[in-house]
């Protein structure tokens, strides 16, 4: 059940993506081709903020991993001292 609802969540997720692609270059007559050219200057200019926000978001995770790794090394050394 929680694999259906993974994959409900990445459909949604994809079909507003679509959504706002075609929000901002505007649904043109000629098809695709019709504005390809602001697709480019879209991908242009979200491309870095992409890359902002998903270097933030590792960097963050392997930071708190790293906080969880340090506070289990404590865990596991106190019951070694109060058994002492």
């Amino acid at each position: 059940m929680s694999s259906a609802k993974n994959i409900l969540k990445m459909l949604i997720g994809i079909i507003i993506l679509a959504i706002g692609i075609i929000w901002y270059t505007g649904p043109q007559v000629y098809g695709f081709l019709g504005y390809l050219e602001e697709l480019k200057i879209l991908l242009k200019g979200t491309i870095g903020l992409f890359l902002l926000f998903v270097g933030l978001i590792i960097a963050w995770m392997g930071y708190d991993d790293y906080k969880m790794d340090i506070e289990l090394a404590k865990e596991e050394k106190q019951p070694k001292e109060e058994a002492k």
